[in-house]
């Protein structure tokens, strides 16, 4: 069944929301009776005909609670499933509209945008035009796979088709005893809800790896998979299991390959044979690799406040993938997620972004007037950024990079509001971006569920992803941008084509304030490099001074900024 632009007018996610709960509800319900049950069976210790028959009925009333549990834990699973998809749709249709009352073009009932020729001859309205057009493409392609997708779901609950293994004697009682990759997540967010504290802590000590950067499950339970992962399994006293973190495997190849490097070096005295070309190509690897752990390492041992969110080692010389939190993310009132651009790595950024992301918690509690401890920061390194231009790759100048992040970005939003969600809480969350890591909040932020994203802020960017402010799955009315005037010439340098326009320049952003001249580190020389300020939005004000610039984000983060 293809789903129609009109189809779509009268969605709205709050009604798949209370359906959700209502569900939930009762298999919570359910899953207590069979614990009652269970117990009362095994409470029955006497023998003979009665006793005997008295465990059999109870036996029965089990199996018939099993399935409804089943049916019940589909049904939630499903209908968390449809709540993202439908958040998606309502994102991308309130996108449309705002896109179209911003070119002055009625979508008609059909979808069909097709202005006329006048409105696409110049530049920005013809790219507007494409934009509206793909929102409402796109609104209506989520919309029909959501139907696709969730649609047999329901037909074989329905049809008493549904079928699953798990009953009262599995490892998690009527629930999956592992997340599905496919499941999105709303779903992992529904299923973590409802397992108990043993069960997730069961998943997080059998596949810490998996666990430590699964969206929608709460992120003090992904720090203690992450710590098991970087520092090691534990055995049943508590004990760390040598050989089994990463940081020491790490540390253990490179000093094995270092070693027979030198000892290489020494037998051919100088000579640069084959084999010491090759122990040269297999140690820089493991050198990124030892040095991208140790800088995490670093960073957790200095601050009991600081938790790693995000893990991936990846392949051999790609850069460690990481996110690492200041504050209870879990609890905090506001989040904010630092993104950093190009040459981002744990081994030569974790310092400055935690520094940059503590300033942002600052600058929200004192400019911001943020409760003490309610501000939550992450410093997401969670994507390959490009590195720069002199060492001979080029991506900066692509988007692909940023596409990429981009949907690692959206997963890691999403399931911090999901699971927000699912606790019944709310949680203002704010992307703060920066350099290339705003074209990767930009490319995140055009495809978001309603709601997951309060307000965007971009700071010395290239490009927006956009070319209107509405294209944004954000309210206009809360998409920021600071442009530092002097010596960043970062800003608008990405081709509209591929970049989308300077956000300095989209019609309806909210404009904060430029001017960081009280940052500790801001260069007033006329004669300085092009890029000297270019990271000087996130700089500390000076004794007695102010950075406006940070202390508008502040605001931003705190909900405190109004147009």
């Amino acid at each position: 069944m293809t789903v129609t632009w009109a189809d779509i007018q009268e969605w709205r996610s709050d009604y798949v929301n209370e359906a959700q709960q209502t569900i939930e509800d009762a298999l919570r319900t359910a899953r207590e009776i069979v614990d009652d049950l269970e117990y009362a069976a095994n409470d029955i210790r006497s023998e003979g005909q009665g006793p005997d028959q008295m465990r059999q009925q109870l036996s029965a009333i089990q199996d018939r609670l099993d399935s409804r549990i089943n049916e019940l834990t589909e049904y939630a699973l499903a209908t968390a499933e449809l709540h993202g998809y439908v958040s998606r749709v309502v994102a991308k249709r309130e996108s449309a509209w705002e896109v179209a009352a911003e070119v002055g073009y009625d979508i008609p009932e059909s979808g069909v945008v097709q202005p006329s020729l006048p409105e696409m001859r110049f530049e920005p309205v013809a790219s507007k035009f494409a934009e509206l057009r793909d929102c409402v493409d796109d609104a209506v392609r989520i919309a029909t796979e959501a139907e696709e997708t969730v649609g047999p779901r329901y037909k074989a609950l329905a049809d008493g088709q549904y079928t699953m293994s798990e009953g009262r004697h599995s490892e998690s009682a009527g629930l999956a005893n592992d997340a599905d990759p496919s499941w999105s997540p709303e779903e992992v967010s529904v299923w973590w809800k409802l397992l108990s504290d043993s069960e997730r802590e069961a998943l997080i000590n059998k596949d810490p790896e998996k666990y430590g950067n699964l969206d929608g499950i709460d992120m003090a339970s992904r720090a203690k998979a992450n710590d098991l992962v970087l520092y090691g399994r534990r055995d049943a006293a508590g004990n760390r299991i040598a050989g089994t973190g990463l940081l020491e495997q790490a540390r253990q190849e490179y000093n094995e390959l270092e070693a027979e490097f030198k000892a290489e070096q020494e037998a051919t005295r100088g000579v640069v044979s084959p084999k010491l070309q090759e122990l040269g190509r297999r140690r820089e690897p493991a050198r990124i690799r030892m040095q991208d752990l140790e800088a995490l390492d670093k960073a957790l041992q200095a601050d009991s406040d600081v938790s790693l969110v995000t893990l991936q080692a990846g392949e051999p010389g790609k850069n460690v993938l990481a996110a690492l939190a200041i504050g209870d993310v879990d609890n905090a009132k506001h989040v904010t997620t630092f993104v950093p651009g190009m040459t981002t790595s744990c081994r030569k950024s974790t310092d400055l972004n935690l520094r940059y992301a503590r300033n942002l918690i600052d600058a929200a509690e004192n400019a911001g007037d943020a409760e003490k401890g309610s501000v939550a920061a992450v410093a997401w390194m969670g994507y390959e950024a490009p590195p720069g231009p002199e060492t001979g790759d080029l991506s900066v100048a692509s988007p692909g990079k940023a596409q990429a992040g981009a949907e690692k970005l959206n997963g890691f939003l999403t399931g911090i509001h999901s699971w927000r969600s699912e606790r019944g809480m709310d949680v203002h969350q704010t992307p703060v971006t920066h350099s290339y890591g705003s074209l990767t909040g930009g490319f995140a932020m055009r495809d978001i569920g309603e709601g997951v994203v309060d307000d965007f802020v971009y700071t010395g960017s290239p490009g927006s992803a956009v070319n209107s402010v509405g294209t944004l799955g954000v309210d206009p009315e809360h998409v920021w941008v600071s442009a530092i005037p002097l010596h960043d010439e970062v800003q608008g340098m990405g081709l509209d084509g591929y970049f989308g326009r300077d956000p300095k320049e989209l019609e309806g952003i909210g404009h904060l304030s430029g001017d960081a001249t009280g940052g500790d580190g801001y260069n007033s020389d006329p004669n300085a490099g092009k890029y000297a300020n270019h990271s000087a939005y996130f700089y500390k004000a000076k004794d007695g001074q102010h950075n406006n610039s940070l202390e508008d984000i502040g605001k931003v983060i705190a909900d405190k900024r109004e147009r």
